[in-house]
């Protein structure tokens, strides 16, 4: 009796162990198999985020010359980052930013956005001269300057555009 119950012990370990054999044998052939759909799945993610950012590209160029544009696409100048440009009217002067697809605007995009709602842009001039370098802020109601002589250029006096 105890023969036949060591011998049915035996059997039943020989067989659990083959099937736990074969059955980590499969999962590690479904493990290769879902590993070479995720290398693939990412590879065609990238390829068509890549075709996206160029769409963006694209659009955001052409835009302005395109039929519908309501502007006069010569008075736009384009910035890139993080707003795409500056529209130029008579009566005003109108950020930009081009979505294509079904882009957002992104966190730095909104905040601009929000200045912008809130009156909370201004207009500066910053003079170069012999004296040195001011800027003057011209807000609302107020005017501001700062004076940068005591400032060095690591540039020194080379390639400064004029303006």
């Amino acid at each position: 009796m105890v023969l036949i119950f060591s011998f049915i012990l035996s059997l039943l370990i020989v067989i659990l162990f083959i099937a736990g054999y074969k059955l980590n044998k499969r999962f590690n052939e479904l493990a290769t198999e879902n590993k070479q759909l995720l290398d693939e799945n990412l590879m065609l993610f990238r390829q068509r985020k890549s075709s996206e950012i160029r769409l963006g590209r694209i659009g955001e160029n052409m835009a302005p010359f395109f039929e519908e544009w309501p502007y006069d696409p010569n008075d736009f100048r384009f910035l890139g980052s993080p707003i795409d440009g500056v529209q130029f009217t008579e009566g005003s002067i109108i950020f930009v930013e081009i979505k294509t697809g079904k882009s957002r605007l992104t966190g730095k995009q909104r905040m601009i956005r929000d200045l912008v709602k809130n009156g909370r842009v201004s207009f500066a001039t910053f003079r170069v001269d012999e004296d040195g370098c001011t800027m003057t802020l011209e807000g609302e109601d107020k005017e501001e300057s700062s004076d940068f002589s005591g400032l060095k250029s690591e540039a020194g006096s080379e390639g400064g555009g004029g303006g």
